[in-house]
């Protein structure tokens, strides 16, 4: 005979248990300062549902007990959270809906000293899937509490990946000069993190500033040798994972130079040796970060390269192998811009990235042929009124503003691209259209516009090649 499980009956008693507490031998107090609240408990309950609360009650962890009532104080975990915490050990109910980010964070660190292992899990799934907007804005301050905790593991990989994937976003947070720094040094030891090296420079010079309590001004002009000697101490352990010989000499005069004081001497004087006398560096080399091989671009920059491959590989199809190249197959101030010599160039070479440079503006817009241009017949683009459409899901168009501001837009329905004798470029119903020197973008097909204005003219347009190495 099949059990009848009455759950919800059981819930409902002890939920009215809980209310009513007349018989309750347990008083907890949580909180600090002015926000603190005392709940009523029981014991036998608290035992039942709580390993933590288990050998606490039978090993008299309590910290005090006055006329048979057991007293308990957390000033650690704040009452919002220990509200929804009791409520689970009763009831096993939790409604999260409208609960603040932080609050979630908390019920995580709670749940995991108070050993409720069941509710650790739900809570630490609940942040990585439902939460990702507020894990993102607070990084910093998850990494930070996350990292001590030994049961997760994965929710400390998800803020890595997120910063490996947008590690401009990060560094830029208001909360990034208190960021801890043993998590810091992991994070530029990984070669995961795709950032430009003088970039990454630049962020640990401010951090390491922010973190130096000597120095009082951010002019490094103003440094006083105690200055550079205390910031030689704060910086020491990263100093070796820093691609120097990534960095152009421009770069490196402008703004590693200055800062020369903290750098060790056979260091400095290998790369000054690299950069002048272009003689083979001394030191180890480390790989770089970007695993893009770029040819030199008009338009784009390795790391726009990087950002475009993110979105190929890994939110498409979930790769994580980075090591590809961009090879160019056209480049329209060095082949023209004839249509006919635009295909010649692009016909059959598989998956291919556009990127067009807006004239008079710093705007960069683009998009990914997810199918290549081989699909399109031979000299078929000859034939007036020929038109041919490829509803590939894995096309995309996409965007860059000033300071790498990005914006994707995926195929979401009628037709991801059109080849036709009128335009070099076609994306959508309208999405993203170029004749050679002039364009438009009216979203259509695609999940969001990639532009604020709906015509262009291009100053530079190139086509690239996705060849893995």
């Amino acid at each position: 005979m099949m059990q009848t499980k009455f759950y919800n009956s059981l819930s409902q008693s002890f939920s009215q248990l809980l209310e009513d507490s007349d018989d309750y031998n347990v008083t907890i107090k949580v909180g600090e300062n002015q926000n603190t609240q005392e709940f009523r408990a029981h014991s036998t309950i608290l035992r039942a549902r709580s390993p933590y609360f288990k050998s606490a009650l039978s090993n008299q962890w309590a910290n005090d007990e006055k006329d048979g009532m057991i007293l308990f104080t957390k000033p650690n975990i704040s009452p919002p959270v220990f509200a929804l915490i009791i409520k689970y050990i009763y009831t096993g109910i939790l409604d999260l809906r409208n609960v603040s980010g932080s609050d979630i964070l908390g019920l995580l660190v709670a749940s995991d000293e108070l050993i409720l292992e069941e509710l650790f899990k739900h809570v630490r799934n609940y942040l990585i899937k439902k939460e990702t907007a507020w894990l993102n804005q607070n990084l910093v301050k998850v990494l930070h509490i996350v990292s001590k905790l030994a049961n997760c593991k994965q929710l400390q990989d998800y803020c890595y990946e997120s910063i490996f994937t947008d590690p401009e976003s990060f560094f830029i947070s208001e909360d990034f000069s208190i960021l801890d720094k043993d998590i810091f040094l992991g994070l530029i030891e990984h070669e995961d993190l795709r950032i430009e090296e003088i970039d990454l420079w630049d962020h640990l010079i401010k951090w390491g500033v922010s973190q130096t309590l000597t120095i009082k001004q951010n002019d490094v002009k103003k440094f006083t040798n105690v200055n550079f000697k205390d910031l030689e101490k704060t910086l020491n352990p990263f100093i070796s994972h820093i691609r120097f010989y990534e960095i152009s000499s421009k770069d490196f005069l402008n703004k590693v130079l200055p800062y020369k004081k903290i750098l060790p001497s056979p260091l400095y004087d290998d790369l000054i040796s690299f950069l002048i006398a272009k003689t083979e560096p001394q030191h180890k080399r480390l790989p770089s970060r970007l695993s893009i091989n770029l040819p030199e671009s008009k338009i784009i920059r390795r790391r726009h390269a990087t950002i475009i491959f993110d979105w190929i590989y890994y939110m498409n199809t979930g790769s994580r192998n980075f090591h590809h190249k961009f090879q160019l197959l056209y480049r329209g101030s060095r082949d023209g811009y004839d249509i006919n010599t635009f295909y010649s160039k692009v016909n059959e070479k598989g998956q291919a990235v556009v990127v067009i440079k807006i004239k008079n503006s710093e705007k960069i817009i683009g998009g990914f042929n997810a199918s290549g241009w081989y699909h399109f017949p031979r000299h078929s683009y000859e034939i007036e009124g020929y038109r041919y459409s490829d509803n590939n899901q894995n096309h995309f168009i996409f965007s860059f503003g000033e300071n790498y501001e990005k914006k994707i837009s995926k195929f979401v329905s009628g037709t991801g691209l059109y080849y036709d004798h009128n335009f070099m470029l076609e994306f959508g119903d309208g999405d993203l259209i170029f004749d050679g020197r002039n364009g438009s973008c009216y979203q259509s097909s695609y999940d969001q516009p990639i532009l604020d204005y709906n015509n262009f003219v291009a100053e530079e347009m190139e086509v690239f090649s996705v060849i893995p190495c």
